[in-house]
This record gives structure tokens, sequence and C-alpha cells, in this order.
């Protein structure tokens, strides 16, 4: 009747006066479990999984669901294992173990991805700064030349340029060649 909390008095109540009554400990699990009091359920699950009878393997399949629901993948996945070792046909439990082992696979995965994404991000940050570094110095060494050797270079530069534009002035043009205009030698 989904009286849940009533339910499990009752069987707390019979596992005072018989604690190895198999029935009731599966019983007190189911009550907890839909409580929401998992910690109980496990406890209780637990003792009904121990006391080996024709709910052992239920038992340890409810044991996996109250330590899955509490946050304990491990611990659900080793119950989930043993009620599949008590019967390897139990859909259920083999349903639920491959869940929990795919939600392990892909945290894994997710967990590899931020990784990458970390290194990556920590690699481009440092090309970023490099390249910034670079970048600065290179203005400052543009607008700050340190060395007088490299300012006589971009004065020897202008020169040669200012020489190259004047040798292009006294070229001839062809029809100028033809008209019998002197050449200038070449240098």
């Amino acid at each position: 009747d989904k009286k849940y909390g009533q339910a499990l008095s009752k069987y707390n109540e019979i596992l005072q006066n018989s604690p190895e009554n198999q029935p009731a400990a599966f019983g007190a699990g189911a009550a907890a479990y839909y409580l929401k009091d998992y910690q109980s359920a496990q406890k209780d699950f637990e003792q009904a999984a121990q006391l080996e009878g024709e709910l052992e393997q239920d038992a340890l399949f409810n044991l996996g669901n109250a330590y899955y629901r509490a946050g304990n993948s491990e611990k659900a996945e080793e119950a989930y294992r043993q009620a599949i070792v008590l019967n390897p046909k139990d859909k259920e439990s083999i349903h639920n173990l491959q869940l929990l082992l795919q939600q392990k696979q892909n945290q894994q995965n997710q967990n590899n991805q931020n990784q990458q994404n970390q290194d990556q991000n920590s690699s481009n940050q440092s090309q970023q700064n490099q390249q910034a570094q670079a970048l600065s110095q290179d203005q400052q060494n543009q607008q700050n030349p340190s060395d007088p050797q490299d300012q006589m270079k971009k004065d020897d530069a202008d020169r040669v340029m200012q020489m190259a534009r004047e040798n292009e002035r006294k070229k001839p043009t062809q029809s100028g060649a033809a008209q019998g205009n002197t050449v200038e030698k070449d240098w």
C-alpha cells in the first residue's frame, strides 16, 4: 500500500526478534530504499544477501541499486557482479551493470577530453605568451635601436635604394636608344 515507513517499522520489529529472517531483512531494505534512506537499505540488503536463501540474488541486485543511488558506483558494480554470478541470466542485473560500466567509460572519456583541452589551452597560452613577448621585443627594437650598427644598416639600405632609383632614371628607353642618345655605363 506504499506505506513504507510503517512497513519498515514492522520489518525492524521482526528483525529484532529474528535477525536471521531473510524476507524481513529484504523487506526492510526495500522499504528503506523507497524512503530514499539508501544507507539503511544497504545495511538491510547486505544482511539479506549474507543469509543465503532464495532472496540472496535479489538482495544483491537491490544492494547494487542502493549503492548506486548513494553514489558508490564501485560497490554497486561489485554487487551487480555478485548477483550475476548467482544468476547469469538475470537481465536486470546485467542491464544495470552494463549501464554502470558505460557511464564509467563516458566519465573516463570526458575526463580525458577535459585533460586534453586543458593541455591544449596551456600550450596555446604558452605560444601566445611567447609570440607576444617576441612582438614586444621587435617593437622595442624598432622604436629604440640599441645598436648603432643597426641604424647604419638602415642608412646604407636607404642609400642603395636611392642609387637604384637614380640608376633607373638614367637608363635609356628603347626609343631613346634608337634616336642615338648615349647610354651611360651600368655599374
